[in-house]
């Protein structure tokens, strides 16, 4: 009897501690800093792991999050949130090349949007700002 009164207080308690948990991931509201980690796009998942669209926000002169996954096919919106210009260019990888247009020419509030078919990961950069770097990785 006393060791199934063991087990059941241990059963217990890992239930007690699992159910304390909560969700550890965060919803992108527009506060704190910016992701290094890569980061499950918001919308739209697919059996790939990545999503169909992705939000990318231009805040503190960084892209934030700055890796993210997409799904092959996908798109992604940059928003610069910032009144700093700032530009989205691709520097390498697979797939064309892509720029969101003139360095340092998005204004705050502007958005550029970049579909994705080929898959692999590609490093981005805004031009203005050197140590403002990003990566995609498309699946």
């Amino acid at each position: 009897m006393k060791r199934f009164s063991t087990v059941l207080l241990s059963c217990l308690a890992l239930g007690l501690v699992a159910g304390c948990g909560g969700d550890d991931e965060e919803s992108d509201t527009g506060g704190g800093a910016a992701q290094t980690t890569e980061q499950p796009a918001d919308t739209g998942g697919s059996a790939g792991g990545g999503a169909k669209a992705v939000t990318v926000s231009m805040k503190g002169i960084q892209f934030d999050p700055q890796a993210v996954t997409v799904a092959k096919g996908g798109t992604i919106t940059w928003t610069n949130d910032e009144a700093v210009g700032h530009d989205v260019t691709k520097e390498g990888g697979p797939g064309p090349k892509f720029s969101s247009g003139d360095p340092g020419g998005m204004d705050e509030g502007d958005t550029f949007k970049q579909k994705f078919d080929a898959a692999g990961k590609i490093d981005y950069v805004c031009t203005v700002h050197a140590n403002m770097t990003g990566t995609v990785t498309v699946e």
